[in-house]
């Protein structure tokens, strides 16, 4: 076999192991790779635990070696095998940092800009708004009972004049009437606002 890419890897490999000659030589060199990668898997684990602080994706990047290393078009003897796969490896765990970084500026930029509402209210419109609730609630407040129970059950809480009237045992003509009456009073009583 000619210099390949792992032709210095390791020799005992070729010499334990018979191939037949229509073998591809890249299917032996993907095969060498694999057992390789295999042999030092938890060392190439450790590395990438290390630099990442997770061992989460060790599996991924080492099948990116694998495949790294498998696809190389121009074979060539490499006179440190190890660091030549520890480099090929630290540059994905390099790669992965920058995706990992850019993903999470990303998402927090997305989320950032969908939390904050489109038109924030200044502080003066806020106490408005804030008054104006009082004053709503005031007037709601000094309504008769059966009028303020109408005009809550039918506005706020959405139910039909049927409802309201089943509910209150009522007939619906009188639901209009409480209706109109707190209707007046709310206008009334929210008139300078």
């Amino acid at each position: 076999m000619a210099d390949n890419l792992f032709s210095r890897f390791d020799d005992r490999f070729y010499a334990d192991h018979e191939f037949s000659l229509d073998v591809d030589e890249n299917e032996l060199i993907s095969q060498h790779v694999a057992d390789f990668i295999h042999q030092h898997r938890d060392e190439l684990s450790r590395f990438i635990a290390r630099k990442l602080g997770s061992e989460d994706v060790s599996a991924d990047i080492l099948q990116d070696a694998f495949l790294r290393l498998s696809s190389r078009q121009s074979p060539e003897a490499i006179a440190n095998p190890r660091a030549f796969v520890f480099r090929i490896v630290a540059n994905l765990v390099i790669d992965y940092q920058r995706l990992s970084v850019n993903r999470l500026s990303q998402d927090v930029d997305d989320e950032f800009l969908h939390a904050i509402p489109e038109d924030l209210p200044c502080p003066e419109k806020i106490y408005q708004y804030q008054q104006r609730l009082g004053a709503i609630h005031d007037a709601i407040k000094d309504l008769p009972e059966t009028c303020r129970r109408v005009f809550y059950m039918n506005r706020v809480e959405g139910y039909s004049y049927s409802e309201v009237a089943e509910r209150l045992n009522i007939s619906e003509s009188m639901i209009s009437k409480h209706l109109a009456q707190a209707i007046k009073h709310c206008r009334d009583r929210l008139r300078h606002y």
